[in-house]
C-alpha cells in the first residue's frame, strides 16, 4: 500500500476552496477587502506572537553575548584563545543540535512546557556563567546555555503554528522574527557596554533577569497541546522519532523545503562569518564594517515583518520562489562589488534572506501534520544552524585560496541551488493542487 503524503489533506482542502470560489462573482467590496489584506491579529494570537518574540530576542541575545568577550575571558581565566573559541563552538553546536529532540518533545508534551524549560534553562545557565569561579564551570554553563536556547525555536514556532490561525500565521511568525533580529542586533552592544562599565559578569546577570521575566511571561500563555494521538506513547523513543522522520520525508513539498532551508542556512552562516571581513576590506575598515553589519540586522527586522505580511496575502510558494530568484543574483554579485554597490547588495541580501524566514516557517506548518510541527521546526533549525555551520570551514578554505570574493562566489552558487529547489517546490505544489482539483 502506498504511504499517504502528509500534505495531501492540506492540498485537497485548498483545491476545494478553489472550486468553491472559482464561479463565485466578486463584488467591489470583495476586491477592496482583498487589497486591504487580512485583518489584525486577534487578542490571543497577538499575545502568543509578542510573548514569543520577546523570548526569541532573549535567546539570540544570550547566545551572542559571548563573542565580544573572547579576549576578556582569555585573560581572566588564563587560558588560550583557542580554548575559549572551542567552547564557543561547542555552545553553537549544542544550540543547533538540541532543536531536533526538543521539537519532538514539544510534539509529545506540548509547546509551552518546552518553552518553560528553555527560559528556565537559560536563566540558570546565565546565572552560572555570571558566577563561574573557573573556566571549566564557565564551559559547562555555556554549553548548557546552548542546549537551553536550542530548545526554544521548535517549541516557540510550534506554539505559533498551533495557537494562531493559519491565515494569521505569516504575520505572527514575522513578529516573532522581529524579536529575534532585535535581540541579535542589540546583544554585542549590551555585552560591550556592561563589560566596560561594570564588568562582563554583570551583562550575563542582567540577561538572567530578562530570561526569568520571559519565563514568567510564558507562564501566562495558554497550554496549546498537540493532537491527542501523540499521547498514546508517552515516551519519545528513538524508534518513534525515526518513524516520524520517515513519514515527514514522504512529503515531496517538505523535502524540497528542507533542501531550501539547508541551502539558505549555509549561505546565512557563511555571510554572518565572512561579511564583516569582506566589508572591512572593501568598505573602509573595521568600524564601518561593524556599522554596516548592524544595518543588515536592522534591515532584517523590517524584512521579517514585511515577509510575514506578504505570506498572509499572496500565494506562499510563488512568493518564496520570487524571493530566492532575487536572492541568488545578489549573492553572486556581492563578492565582486565594493564601495556603495557592496553596501546596497549587503543590505539587499540581508533583507531578502530574513524576508524568507516567516514564509519558510508558514510553509512548513502547512505541509506537516499539526502533531509534528515541533519536529519539523526542529529539523529546519538543525539544518540551517547545524549543517549550515560547515559554511565557516568551507568558506575559510575558499578565503585561503582566493580571498573573500571567492568565498562569496561559492555562497552565490549555493543560493542558485536554493533557487532550483524553490522552483521544484512551486512546481510540486502546483501539480498537487491541479491533481486534487
Amino acid at each position: 500500500m502506498r504511504p499517504t503524503d502528509p500534505s495531501t489533506e492540506t492540498f485537497s482542502q485548498l483545491a476545494g476552496l478553489r472550486r468553491f470560489t472559482r464561479g463565485r462573482p466578486r463584488s467591489a467590496d470583495d476586491v477592496v477587502e482583498n487589497l486591504r489584506g487580512p485583518k489584525a491579529l486577534n487578542t490571543l494570537a497577538r499575545k502568543i506572537a509578542w510573548t514569543s518574540a520577546i523570548t526569541h530576542g532573549l535567546v539570540h541575545a544570550a547566545i551572542l553575548l559571548l563573542p565580544p568577550l573572547l579576549t576578556s575571558l582569555q585573560h581572566e581565566f588564563q587560558v588560550s584563545l583557542l580554548a575559549v573559541v572551542g567552547v564557543a563552538n561547542l555552545m553553537q553546536l549544542a544550540f543547533g543540535l538540541a532543536a531536533v529532540p526538543a521539537g519532538r518533545l514539544a510534539d509529545q508534551f506540548g509547546s509551552r512546557t518546552m518553552l518553560l524549560m528553555a527560559a528556565g534553562g537559560c536563566t540558570v545557565s546565565l546565572v552560572a556563567i555570571a558566577l563561574a569561579p573557573s573556566f571549566w564551570v564557565l564551559a559547562v554553563a555555556l554549553i548548557s546555555l546552548g542546549v537551553s536556547a536550542g530548545i526554544y525555536h521548535p517549541s516557540g514556532l510550534s506554539l505559533l503554528s498551533r495557537g494562531v490561525a493559519s491565515q494569521e500565521q505569516g504575520r505572527a511568525i514575522g513578529i516573532h522574527g522581529v524579536g529575534g533580529n532585535l535581540g541579535a542586533a542589540l546583544a554585542p552592544a549590551w555585552s560591550a557596554l556592561f563589560a566596560a562599565q561594570w564588568g562582563w559578569r554583570m551583562g550575563f546577570a542582567a540577561a538572567a533577569v530578562l530570561s526569568f521575566f520571559c519565563w514568567a511571561l510564558t507562564m501566562t500563555l495558554p497550554d496549546v497541546k498537540p493532537a491527542p494521538a501523540v499521547h498514546r506513547h508517552p515516551q519519545a523513543s528513538v524508534a518513534q522519532l525515526a518513524s516520524a522522520l520517515r513519514t515527514l520525508w514522504q512529503s515531496r513539498p517538505l523535502r524540497w523545503l528542507m533542501i531550501c532551508t539547508t541551502a539558505g542556512g549555509f549561505v546565512y552562516q557563511g555571510v554572518l562569518t565572512f561579511l564583516p571581513l569582506h566589508l572591512a576590506d572593501s568598505a573602509g575598515g573595521v568600524f564601518n564594517a561593524s556599522l554596516l553589519m548592524s544595518l543588515v540586522l536592522v534591515a532584517g527586522i523590517v524584512a521579517q515583518r514585511f515577509g510575514g505580511e506578504l505570506a498572509d496575502r499572496l500565494p506562499r510558494e510563488r512568493l518564496f520562489l520570487a524571493e530566492t530568484a532575487l536572492f541568488a543574483p545578489v549573492m553572486l554579485l556581492l563578492g565582486l562589488s565594493s564601495g556603495v554597490g557592496l553596501i546596497v547588495l549587503a543590505l539587499s541580501a540581508g533583507f531578502l534572506w530574513f524576508m524568507a524566514q516567516p514564509l519558510s516557517a508558514a510553509l512548513a506548518a502547512a505541509y506537516a501534520n499539526s502533531r509534528d510541527h515541533g519536529l519539523v521546526f526542529g529539523l529546519q533549525f538543525a539544518a540551517a544552524f547545524g549543517i549550515g555551520s560547515f559554511a565557516s570551514t568551507i568558506g575559510g578554505l575558499l578565503v585561503a585560496k582566493g580571498g573573500t570574493s571567492l568565498a562569496f562566489l561559492g555562497f552565490g552558487v549555493v543560493a542558485v541551488l536554493q533557487l532550483g529547489a524553490a522552483g521544484m517546490l512551486a512546481f510540486t505544489t502546483r501539480r498537487k493542487l491541479l491533481l486534487a482539483s
